[in-house]
């Protein structure tokens, strides 16, 4: 329910209780029986609605809580698949690097760049991830020219 309605009816049920504590302390003499009785099981359903609408809202409020969770879980396993397979990949890269000692280590960032993403596309609408893997595609990008400068200081002329 809205903030409003909420309020309302909190305020209707605090009316309803100073009305049953004014009846119970004016005794049987200022309102006749009917009416003090009426009056005090109009208060015990308003109590009892008043208790009932709290539960309902507490659970309403536990399931959105559950959902939340839900979502937090799957959008952290969907980033523990892309993490492991950025593992599997560095260590595909790390074993082609050793076989062949005469690649050139540009080319080889040039390959990981590929393949970070190729993951990243297939990430599809998983903001963190992306971003993640952006962040990785930026470093790599910043070593591959610090690779370039330092092979062109090294070079003679």
């Amino acid at each position: 329910m809205k903030p409003f309605t909420q309020q309302a009816l909190r305020a209707l049920i605090a009316v309803l209780l100073m009305a049953g504590l004014y009846c119970v302390a004016a005794g049987a003499g200022a309102l006749p029986g009917r009416v003090q009785s009426g009056a005090l099981i109009v208060l015990g359903l308003a109590i009892l609605f008043g208790l009932l609408f709290r539960r309902v809202s507490s659970e309403d409020r536990i399931a959105d809580l559950e959902a939340e969770l839900c979502r937090e879980q799957s959008a952290r396993s969907q980033a523990d698949q892309a993490l492991a397979e950025a593992d599997l990949l560095l260590a595909r890269m790390a074993a082609r690097a050793s076989g062949d000692c005469s690649g050139d280590p540009a080319g080889q960032l040039v390959i990981i760049q590929a393949e970070l993403t190729q993951i990243q596309q297939r990430c599809g609408g998983d903001q963190a991830i992306r971003a993640r893997l952006e962040l990785l595609r930026s470093r790599v990008d910043r070593l591959g020219a610090s690779l370039r400068a330092d092979s062109r200081a090294a070079e003679p002329g």
